[in-house]
């Protein structure tokens, strides 16, 4: 039984393509070879102008023969044929060469070329026409202008057809239903977790940041001198006591408000000596203290390591004595630190 359906099917299937194959044979038989004609005169010669397509109709892609012939008087010398840009729906392929044959005393010359149709209805054929010389005079004869015919691959559809009544639209099923409210669910909950984000960034953007406590300078200087004493015995002289000068200037310029940096040793205790809170004593050393660093930066001077120990001591008596008031506001020449500037040597010496 099986093999019966299976027979059954083959039967139908070839029934179908020996139609479809009929269809298409009895399209090109209505449409046999057409044929156009034209007469002209070159000088004083007859010249008979043809245009043949075999067959005259085809469906989208067929090959189509076109045949161009002229028949001309004994004495004419053709050229080579001029053909026109075909439109863009046409295909046009040179299939032979241009073919000359002597015909009871006349010369006939023909050109053959493959058509190939993309686009139903007519479609005119480019323009050919012929240059021919005849007695020394050139002329140019035009072929008759010709049309193609491009019919459909399949045969018109026959009987009635139910309107267009659109797309199809399902209904949606207790699943889908579900499925999109949930999905809405998720995207409303993403969307209100964004904004809540959002605002809490933006918020956090806007809130002050905790001011950061200014460190005392007593700490910076002490830390200055821990360090100086930790590399005594590897710093030179010069070095050491320049790192020196620079910490004392620095801690100078945060408690009492003057650009110590910037002031030779003189300048500084004269402005020091006219500052209504610096007590003398704190003054008296931090000059010492700096009279004794520029000795050694400019003088070469070297001594031994007890006597740098002993005006590290000095040094750190110092913080804390020289002011009797609270720091003065430090100036925006001062960073808090040690100026990277070397302090000017006064001309008459430290």
């Amino acid at each position: 039984m099986f093999s019966t359906g299976r027979s059954g099917i083959r039967g139908t299937l070839l029934a179908v393509v020996v139609c479809l194959l009929a269809g298409c044979a009895g399209g090109r038989g209505t449409a046999p070879r057409r044929v156009l004609e034209r007469d002209e005169t070159a000088g004083t010669i007859h010249v008979r102008l043809k245009s043949e397509l075999s067959p005259a109709r085809g469906t989208l892609g067929d090959r189509i023969a076109w045949r161009l012939t002229a028949s001309l008087g004994g004495g004419a010398a053709p050229g080579n044929l001029l053909v026109g840009k075909p439109p863009e729906s046409l295909e046009l392929e040179a299939s032979k060469p241009a073919v000359q044959t002597a015909e009871r005393g006349a010369l006939v010359w023909s050109r053959e070329y493959v058509l190939r149709g993309f686009d139903l209805g007519a479609i005119a054929l480019p323009r050919a026409a012929l240059p021919v010389i005849v007695a020394g005079r050139a002329d140019t004869l035009e072929f008759p202008r010709d049309t193609l015919f491009v019919d459909s691959l399949t045969a018109s559809a026959t009987g009635a057809i139910r309107p267009d009544r659109g797309p199809i639209e399902p209904p949606l099923r207790p699943l889908d239903s579900i499925v999109a409210t949930v999905g809405a669910l998720l995207l409303v909950a993403v969307t209100a977790l964004l904004v809540r984000m959002a605002l809490r960034a933006r918020r956090r953007r806007q809130r002050p940041a905790a001011p950061v406590a200014a460190e005392p300078p007593e700490a910076v200087l002490d830390r200055a001198l821990a360090a100086l004493e930790g590399e005594l015995g590897t710093l030179p002289r010069d070095v050491f006591y320049e790192r020196l000068a620079l910490a004392l200037r620095a801690y100078a310029a945060a408690v009492a408000g003057v650009p110590a940096p910037d002031l030779t040793t003189t300048e500084l205790a004269r402005e020091l000596a006219r500052h209504p809170r610096v007590r003398a004593e704190g003054r008296e050393g931090l000059i010492a203290a700096l009279r004794r660093a520029d000795l050694a930066k400019f003088g070469r001077f070297e001594d031994e390591e007890a006597e740098a120990r002993s005006i590290l001591r000095q040094a750190r008596s110092i913080s804390g004595r020289l002011v009797v008031l609270a720091p003065a506001p430090t100036p925006a020449s001062v960073s808090g630190g040690a100026s990277s500037r070397p302090a000017r040597v006064d001309p008459g010496g430290p």
